[in-house]
């Protein structure tokens, strides 16, 4: 209920009648949603291979990720901004789509298990076993955040 409530009263906000009654506002914001997913989604892979000990291999995993690590994290925070717009299209269509909630659940997952990632590869030279193992499993957590992404729209 206290969900059903807040997605309520973010289509009541001055925001959420912009993205509404916006002709190219959801098309711009979504451009950068999917900008933010490239850039994102590139250093996911190149985090996760590296940890993985697929291809990558000049640098150590540890240099890869405290590398990447910023680019990351900036690019995580410009998408669930321009997801934030997005919802604030119709929040209350949001609140009601399983494919929706999924992705949400699917992402704190996998951003839980990337933060895991590069902290566990630290500054060894290899990646330690539950690195790799997080590695492997984010790499299936994002594919999921992706997949229930688009299938937001069909839902």
């Amino acid at each position: 209920m206290i969900l059903h409530a807040l997605f309520h009263a973010f289509a009541e906000t001055p925001l959420s009648a912009a993205m509404r009654g916006s002709t190219w506002g959801f098309a711009v914001v979504e451009a950068v949603h999917l900008l933010g997913l490239a850039v994102f989604g590139g250093a996911v892979l190149v985090i996760d291979f590296a940890a993985l000990g697929i291809g990558f291999r000049r640098l150590p995993p540890s240099t890869t990720a405290r590398s990447l690590g910023p680019v990351l994290w900036i690019a995580l925070a410009a998408l669930v901004a321009s997801g934030v717009l997005l919802v604030g299209s119709n929040p209350m269509k949001y609140y009601f789509n399983a494919a929706f909630r999924t992705k949400i659940a699917l992402l704190a997952a996998a951003a839980l298990g990337t933060a895991f990632v590069i902290r566990r590869t630290g500054s060894a030279e290899a990646t330690p076993l539950d690195a790799r193992l997080a590695a492997a499993l984010t790499l299936v957590l994002w594919l999921g955040v992706g997949l229930a992404g688009r299938l937001i729209g069909l839902l």
